[in-house]
């Protein structure tokens, strides 16, 4: 119903309904054009609330590759093995991947701002710790707790999204949540590598202060000039006002009539991620999409090892390379753009109701074109090749890859759009768990392998998952009608 804001009309009104339904007094928007609602906002407001959540998801995206160029000064600094200097690498990922499990349904309760910033601005603070810190553990100990706080706004932001567009407009804004997802981690070694080599032994730890420096000024940044987008709370503060307003304490939200204690929040809520991750859809949409995401990770490590161990460049030069992922990126969002058009087709079509199936059309293209980049990056490594041959390799499977990790996620918000951001959360446990694993044995697989034959072997894993995205195409309804949790929203 509608619910004017004038209190002298509340108390009148509220005088002359006695013995109503309680749902009488349920807050709504006003129809499908309320102001209030985020998804009526203006377009510069949309598209700076999304701006302004790509940059608090850039953070840790950026803190968890700016590490790695610091790996060997920090193994030489406390006199570990390469590996267990990694580990500031992979244990970050699995914080990252942690995180969203814990913070993302709470985002669901409480709103977006609360679930993402709070533990965003903690993160900052191990950051500090581990720019600070004496002995290796400790360094370990403060990348976790930096990714595992830091993790917040990875899946935090993608729910935003949804808060703010519809689904004809989704596509395109998910396009920019991947390029930030993915962006910040190609770019960051070149910066890493940069501080490492020009501040001598205290390089790494300048990294780490940028970090927290970033991430507070973002904190502060969203704190102060970006409003809540979560529907439901905007609605309970709503309700709030009119209960000031009128005397009326019969007005309420479907938020307020939520009982939750905190064995509720515990079974419903933060096992939700986990749950979802054992359904069909999400396993397998969640396997290939952390597969594409760990081959992301393997990249930054093998890249500066290709540049500088085979062809002998120097540590910041061997970097550089990286930036033909930046580019992938780019093209791959291009690509996802023109499928967002298409899908904006389909869906008026449709009549406004989603079909997540359509959002796999450039998914499908990439299953075929991400082991033909991993076979020429591989078998141009070697020096008598020109050095912009395994570049186009390295630029053809992160273009592949972008279309791959928005597929994915395009169909995971679309399946699941009650609950995008618990399955967000799923999706970046085990993305971020294939990235801590690549990261970790990249090394190791690449030094006894060889550069061809290790990208080879991820190559023929590739080759394996092409069927997922075809099985999902033509199965995908039925198999989302079985889903306890997709069956809600179709």
């Amino acid at each position: 119903m509608t619910i004017p804001f004038s209190g002298q009309h509340y108390t009148k009104f509220v005088e002359n309904t006695k013995d109503i339904d309680s749902d009488t007094f349920l807050v709504t928007f006003e129809g499908d054009d309320d102001s209030l609602c985020p998804l009526n906002w203006s377009f510069r407001m949309r598209a700076f609330t999304t701006l302004m959540f790509a940059c608090c998801t850039f953070g840790p995206q950026f803190s968890s590759s700016a590490f790695g160029p610091a790996v060997q000064e920090i193994a030489q600094l406390y006199k570990v093995s390469r590996e267990v200097a990694t580990l500031g690498v992979s244990l970050f990922l699995i914080g990252i991947g942690l995180g969203p499990m814990i913070f993302a349904p709470l985002s669901e309760v409480y709103g977006r701002k609360i679930g993402c910033l709070i533990p965003f601005f903690i993160s900052g603070l191990f950051s500090i710790g581990a720019g600070t810190a004496d002995n290796i553990q400790t360094v370990i100990i403060m990348r976790f707790f930096q990714g595992l706080l830091g993790g917040a706004p990875v899946s935090n932001s993608g729910g935003v999204l949804g808060d703010l567009w519809r689904p004809e407009a989704r596509g395109v804004a998910l396009v920019f949540y991947a390029f930030v997802v993915a962006g910040g981690p190609t770019i960051a070694p070149v910066i890493g590598a940069s501080m490492t080599v020009t501040i001598h032994r205290t390089g790494w730890m300048w990294v780490q202060y940028l970090c927290a420096i970033y991430t507070f000024f973002i904190t502060f940044a969203i704190a102060f000039f970006v409003p809540e987008t979560y529907h439901p709370v905007i609605l309970q503060r709503k309700a709030r006002r009119l209960r000031m307003t009128t005397q009326n304490w019969a007005w309420h939200s479907r938020l307020d009539e939520w009982d939750l204690t905190f064995k509720d929040i515990l079974s419903k809520h933060l096992t939700r991620p986990f749950l979802m991750l054992i359904t069909p859809i999400v396993a397998a949409m969640c396997t290939y999409g952390a597969f594409a995401f760990g081959i992301l990770y393997l990249e930054i490590i093998a890249i500066p090892q290709e540049f500088q161990v085979v062809r002998s460049w120097p540590k910041i030069t061997s970097t550089l390379p990286l930036l033909g992922m930046m580019l992938g990126v780019t093209i791959g969002g291009v690509m996802n753009i023109n499928v967002g058009r298409r899908y904006a087709r389909i869906l008026r079509a449709n009549n406004g109701k989603a079909v997540p199936e359509a959002r796999l059309a450039a998914m499908k293209f990439g299953a075929f074109i991400l082991p033909i980049g991993l076979f020429i990056f591989g078998w141009t490594s070697d020096p008598k090749y020109p050095w912009i041959a395994p570049v186009i390799g390295i630029t053809v499977m992160t273009t592949v890859f972008s279309t791959i990790f928005q597929g994915c996620l395009n169909y995971m918000v679309d399946s699941f759009l009650r609950f995008s951001v618990s399955a967000i959360a799923a999706t970046t446990l085990a993305r971020s768990c294939f990235a801590a694993g690549f990261s970790l044995f990249g090394t190791i697989m690449f030094n006894n392998l060889g550069v061809p034959w290790g990208a080879s072997l991820i190559g023929f894993i590739a080759l394996a998952m092409i069927p997922i995205p075809f099985i999902f195409d033509r199965y995908g309804e039925a198999i989302r009608k079985r889903n306890p949790y997709a069956a809600q929203v179709m």
